[in-house]
């Protein structure tokens, strides 16, 4: 029964599935974009962000009476860790998108958050996956997986700035509409480092 009540893994798999909500709706408020319902949306957001971070407490309440676990506890700390900013950069798209008033989306906003979901929903792949690292097979395709997608980030949030800089001569939008990439490329970032620790975790106990 305490082994059931510990399970790392499905701990994470339970925070991924935060996560995972968090981009599956940002999808939705981007595809019906009104800056009119945004403090609504907002709020529901940042609900699925709390409930996220309730789990990552109860995680490390967990850990704190644990002595032993089926990894090193500073590695569960550190991809936790991770996990949690992944959906807590989700949750600031829409942040950033209400502090600056934001009226439309910038151009290339849509077409980046999707490979953020792809992205987002790769690393919950590799996390389903991390309780069979022993035999690491699949586990490092789905790694190689992530850390592709993040580079198709990189080159979509060069180009999607250059864009804005070429194109907008509005000052205030360019401001915005820059944080808002940023905020999105900083989510794929940081799934690309839950993969690295997992990889971490992967050479350490193989």
């Amino acid at each position: 029964m305490a082994k059931n009540k510990n399970d790392y893994f499905k701990l994470a798999e339970q925070q991924m599935e935060a996560c995972v909500e968090a981009v599956r709706y940002l999808e939705e408020i981007m595809e019906e974009y009104s800056a009119d319902t945004l403090s609504e949306k907002r709020s529901r957001m940042h609900a699925i962000e709390s409930r996220a971070d309730e789990i990552y407490h109860d995680i490390l309440t967990r850990l704190s009476s644990e002595f032993i676990t089926p990894i090193d506890q500073e590695d569960i700390l550190h991809l936790v860790q991770i996990i949690d900013d992944v959906t807590d950069a989700v949750d600031e798209v829409v942040l950033e998108c209400y502090m600056f008033h934001v009226e439309t989306l910038p151009e290339y906003a849509a077409s980046l958050q999707q490979i953020v979901q792809n992205c987002v929903l790769a690393l919950y792949d590799a996390i389903r996956e991390l309780k069979n690292f022993k035999k690491p097979k699949r586990l490092r395709e789905l790694l190689v997986r992530v850390n592709t997608i993040e580079g198709e980030a990189d080159a979509a949030y060069v180009e999607a700035v250059h864009h804005l800089f070429g194109e907008e001569t509005d000052c205030k939008k360019l401001i915005a509409h820059k944080a808002i990439y940023e905020c999105l490329e900083n989510c794929c970032d940081l799934c690309e480092h839950a993969g690295n620790v997992i990889e971490q975790i992967v050479i350490k106990n193989t």
